[in-house]
């Protein structure tokens, strides 16, 4: 026998077996598939709109639903905060919670300022190996600066001589005049 005929034989006898179920549970299994949202291939095309008063009950019920939500959150708050009533009371309040604005003391700006240029400086040094491991020449070596190595003076002369030369984009403002003395008359 045919591998496809059986299959058939297989489809057509559990088709049977459901009719015959159907009858006896008094449901049809063709209703139970359909009773679902009909398929996109099967609809209109045509785009469904919600009117006003439905778009309301959704927002009610929605709004109801973060209302419970939020009451039961805060109800296990409440019964579960071991936090002292003056620390309740302080953080009750937003005017009292955004009047306390934590600030950063200068000494601690400063160690921040530092490990921020250390790990910069790092960040630098680990660019510089890796393009002078990268240079292949002794020539193109030599071109990249050395860790402590100092610009030379040619180079520096050069750069100030571009400055000299470029336009000045700065607009010149004039000094104010200086105050004349008010004279006292009697």
């Amino acid at each position: 026998m045919d591998t496809q005929k059986i299959v058939a034989e297989i489809d057509a006898e559990i088709s049977r077996l459901q009719q015959v179920k159907a009858l006896l549970t008094g449901t049809s299994t063709t209703e139970n598939r359909n009773a679902g949202r009909s398929s996109v291939a099967g609809s209109s095309g045509k785009k469904r709109t919600l009117s006003a008063e439905a778009r309301e009950r959704i927002a009610a019920a929605q709004r109801a639903r973060w209302a419970k939500s939020k009451k039961a959150v805060k109800r296990a708050a409440r019964h579960t905060s071991a936090v002292p009533a003056r620390k309740k009371a302080a953080t009750a309040n937003p005017a009292v919670k955004s009047a306390k604005k934590r600030t950063v003391s200068p000494e601690a700006r400063a160690r921040m300022a530092a490990g921020q240029t250390a790990r910069w400086a790092k960040v630098k040094k680990a660019g510089k190996k890796a393009a002078r491991g990268a240079a292949t020449s002794p020539a193109e070596r030599a071109a990249i600066p050395a860790k402590g190595a100092r610009k030379s003076v040619p180079a520096k002369k050069a750069r100030s001589a571009e400055r000299a030369n470029a336009p000045n984009t700065k607009a010149s403002v004039a000094p104010p005049a200086p105050a004349t003395p008010a004279t006292v008359v009697s």
